[in-house]
C-alpha cells in the first residue's frame, strides 16, 4: 500500500497536475491583484495556507521523484540536482512566507523614523491603572483586506478583569456622526429640525446642538439658538422678556436661588444690589457698548455703538475675601467665566440690550428638567414663546416654518463609521474602522476606533476600574536604527505629465555600530542595511505644499535559499544536458559497430 502511495507521490502525472493547477492559481492571482489590489492577492492567495498546501505538496512530489530513482547513477547527477534546487527554493519561500517582514515608513523632511509599519497586522494598544499600578495591554491580530461579515468577531478573552473583543472591522471606512441619549455623561441638548418652505413639503434639516454656553445652527440662510439654561427662575426670563425702554445700557436679570431680581443697568453702574437676603451682592463695574477682547484676557470697548454690549461684573459671596469677576454678554446670554474659575458659582445673569434686536429664526431654550420651549421671529419681534414637543410645527415667517423632528434633552456625541467601497482597480481609500468593546470588571463599554487616525486613532472612556486609554494602529517593529528623512526629490517627464523617477535623500544612524552616514534611495537603488532593505515606494502630497517620501522596508530570510536554490538549478540543468549530449554521442559512435537489435538496446537503456 505505502509503495502505490510513494509511486503516486513521484509520478508524473501529479506533478503535471499540480504545475497546471499552480499555473492557474497565479494567472487568477494576478487578476485579483490588479483588481483588487496586492494586499488582497497576498491574503487570499500567496500568504493563504492552502496556497503553501500547494507548495507543500508539490515539493513532496519533486522528493518523492528524486527517491523513487534511488539508487542513484552517474546519468541521475543532473536531475537529482536539479529536483534539490526546486526543493530549496520551495522552502526558502515558505521561510519568507512564515518569517518575512514588509512594512513602510512615511517620512517627510526632517522626520526620523526607528521602526518600520507592518501592514498586515494591526496592533490595539490599552493602558489603564490597575493594582500594580499602570499596566499597558497589547492585542495583535491580522484582520485581512476586506470587511467582516455580520456576526463575526475577535474575542481576546479576559485578563486581571480586563477583556478586549473587536466586534466589527471594515477594511476602508468613513465617520458618520450621531447623538444618543445619556444623562451620566451627555454634552448638552440636541434638536433636529426640520424646515418646510411655503409648499409644506421640507426643503432641509440639521442638527442643532447646545452646550453650557449655547448653540447655534444656520439652516436656509436662517439661524437657530439653543439655550440650555442651568437654573429654572431663568425661564421666566424669556417668557417674559422686559419690556419698554430699556434704557442705554439695557437691563440685567440676576438669578439666584430660584429667584430673579432685573435692574436698570444705567442706575447701578459702579454700584452693588443686595439679592434679597441670600448675603450675596453683584456690583456692575463696567459697561462696554462694543466689547472686544484684549491678550491678556479683559475686554475694551471700540467705539460706543452697541454692536457687542457687555458688562464687567463682580460677585460678592458671603464669607469670601475678594470679589469674583465675571461677565454678562448680550448677545450669548449664558456665556460666563465659570469655566475660567474652575467652578460653578450659585448666580447667573441675562443680558438684555437693544443693541441685540431679535434675529430671522427661532430661539429654543431647554430648562434644567429637559422641557423645550421655543420663540419665533415673526416681522421684525418674537412671537410669544410656547412649549415645544416633537412634531410641533412653529411658524416663521414668509409662510416657513420649523418642526422639532427629535429632541434629546441629554445628548452624548456618537461617532460611527459605516464601510466605503472602492471601485475596480482603486486600492486607496479611508482608513480602517474597528468597534471594540471594553471590558473592565462588570462593566462593558463599545467604542469605534480608526486605524492611524489622529483624531478617532486613539480614544479614551471611564469605566468602573477608572480610566482606560485605547489606541488603534498598525504592528510597529523596530530596526535597530533610525532614519531621517533629509529631502525628497521629485522628477517629472518631459512636459510634466506624471512622474519620472522620486529619491529620498536619507541619513542613517545606528549609534550601535556607530554609523552616521548619508544614502540616497531611488526605484532602482535601494538601500540595504542590517537585515532590511528599503525601496522607493511612493509619495504623498501634505498640507501647506509639502511632501512625504513612502519607503517600503522587507526583510527576507529565505532569500538565500531562494538564491541557492535557483543557482542549483541552473547547474542541474547544465548537467542534465551535457550527459545527454554525451550519452547520445557514445550511442552514435557505438553504432557503427552494432547490428540494428543492438542499437535498439543502447537507445532503450536507462
Amino acid at each position: 500500500m505505502l509503495v502505490h502511495v510513494f509511486r503516486g507521490l513521484a509520478s508524473l502525472q501529479l506533478a503535471v497536475s499540480l504545475l497546471a493547477g499552480l499555473a492557474a492559481v497565479l494567472a487568477c492571482a494576478t487578476l485579483l491583484e490588479a483588481d483588487k489590489g496586492r494586499e488582497f492577492a497576498q491574503w487570499y492567495v500567496y500568504g493563504s495556507p492552502w496556497f503553501v498546501g500547494l507548495l507543500a505538496l508539490l515539493g513532496l512530489n519533486i522528493l518523492a521523484a528524486t527517491l523513487i530513482r534511488f539508487p542513484w547513477k552517474k546519468q541521475h547527477a543532473g536531475f537529482v540536482v536539479t529536483h534539490a534546487g526546486l526543493l530549496v527554493l520551495l522552502v526558502g519561500s515558505i521561510q519568507t512566507f512564515l518569517c518575512g517582514i514588509e512594512g513602510q515608513l512615511t517620512l517627510h523632511e526632517g522626520d526620523r523614523a526607528d521602526s518600520v509599519l507592518v501592514n498586515e497586522r494591526s496592533l490595539i494598544t490599552a493602558r489603564r491603572q490597575s493594582k500594580r499600578g499602570g499596566v499597558s495591554s497589547d492585542f495583535f491580530f491580522q484582520p485581512g483586506p476586506v470587511d467582516w461579515q455580520e456576526g463575526r468577531s475577535l474575542d481576546f478573552g479576559v485578563s486581571d478583569d480586563f477583556g478586549l473583543r473587536v466586534l466589527k472591522y471594515y477594511r476602508h471606512a468613513q465617520e458618520t456622526t450621531g447623538w444618543v441619549s445619556d444623562e451620566t455623561d451627555y454634552e448638552g441638548p440636541a434638536l433636529k429640525l426640520v424646515l418646510f418652505g411655503p409648499s409644506g413639503h421640507p426643503v432641509a434639516e440639521d442638527w442643532l446642538i447646545g452646550n453650557a454656553f449655547g448653540g447655534q445652527a444656520v439652516i436656509e440662510a436662517t439661524k437657530y439658538d439653543l439655550l440650555p439654561i442651568p437654573m429654572q427662575s431663568m425661564l421666566q426670563d424669556f417668557l417674559e422678556p422686559p419690556a419698554g425702554d430699556l434704557g442705554t445700557g439695557g437691563v440685567l436679570s440676576i438669578h439666584y436661588q430660584g429667584h430673579m431680581q432685573r435692574v436698570r443697568v444705567d442706575e447701578y453702574i459702579g454700584q452693588k444690589i443686595v439679592l434679597g437676603q441670600s448675603g450675596m451682592a453683584v456690583e456692575i463695574v463696567e459697561y462696554l457698548p462694543n466689547a472686544r477682547p484684549t491678550p491678556k484676557g479683559r475686554f475694551v470697548s471700540r467705539g460706543e455703538q452697541p454692536d457687542n454690549p457687555l458688562l464687567e461684573l463682580k460677585i460678592h459671596l458671603p464669607g469670601a475675601k475678594q470679589p469674583v469677576r465675571q461677565i454678562a454678554l448680550a448677545k450669548l446670554p449664558l456665556l460666563n467665566l465659570d469655566a475660567v474659575h474652575g467652578r460653578q458659582y450659585p448666580v447667573k445673569f441675562w443680558y438684555h440690550h437693544v443693541g441685540v434686536p431679535p434675529a430671522p429664526g427661532a430661539v429654543f431654550l431647554q430648562t434644567p428638567d429637559g422641557n423645550l420651549y421655543c420663540r419665533a421671529m415673526v416681522g421684525d419681534s418674537y412671537q410669544p414663546a410656547v412649549e415645544a414637543k416633537e412634531g410641533d410645527r412653529v411658524q416663521l415667517g414668509s409662510d416657513f416654518s420649523v418642526t422639532v423632528a427629535k429632541h434629546i434633552p441629554f445628548a452624548r456625541k456618537e461617532v460611527a463609521f459605516q464601510p466605503v467601497e472602492l471601485g475596480p482597480g482603486e486600492s486607496d481609500g479611508p482608513e480602517a474602522a474597528a468597534l471594540v468593546e471594553v471590558i473592565a470588571g462588570t462593566d462593558k463599554r463599545q467604542l469605534w476606533l480608526k486605524r492611524h487616525d489622529q483624531q478617532f486613532g486613539m480614544q479614551r472612556i471611564f469605566t468602573g476600574q477608572g480610566p482606560v486609554e485605547l489606541s488603534f494602529d498598525y504592528e510597529q517593529l523596530p530596526l535597530g536604527f533610525s532614519l531621517e528623512m533629509k529631502e525628497l526629490t521629485r522628477r517629472l517627464n518631459p512636459g510634466r505629465v506624471g512622474n519620472a523617477a522620486f529619491v529620498s535623500s536619507v541619513r542613517l544612524v545606528d549609534a550601535a555600530g556607530a554609523v552616521d552616514r548619508q544614502h540616497e534611495i531611488s526605484m532602482n537603488e535601494p538601500l540595504v542595511y542590517g537585515k532590511f532593505t528599503f525601496y522607493q515606494s511612493s509619495f504623498q502630497k501634505l498640507p501647506g505644499g509639502m511632501e512625504s517620501s513612502v519607503l517600503t522596508a522587507a526583510y527576507d530570510p529565505g532569500r538565500f535559499l531562494k538564491y541557492v536554490g535557483s543557482l542549483m538549478i541552473c547547474v542541474g540543468i547544465f548537467f542534465m544536458l551535457s550527459i545527454r549530449s554525451y550519452m547520445f554521442k557514445s550511442v552514435r559512435s557505438r553504432t557503427r559497430e552494432s547490428s540494428g537489435p543492438e542499437v535498439s538496446r543502447l537507445l532503450l537503456q536507462d
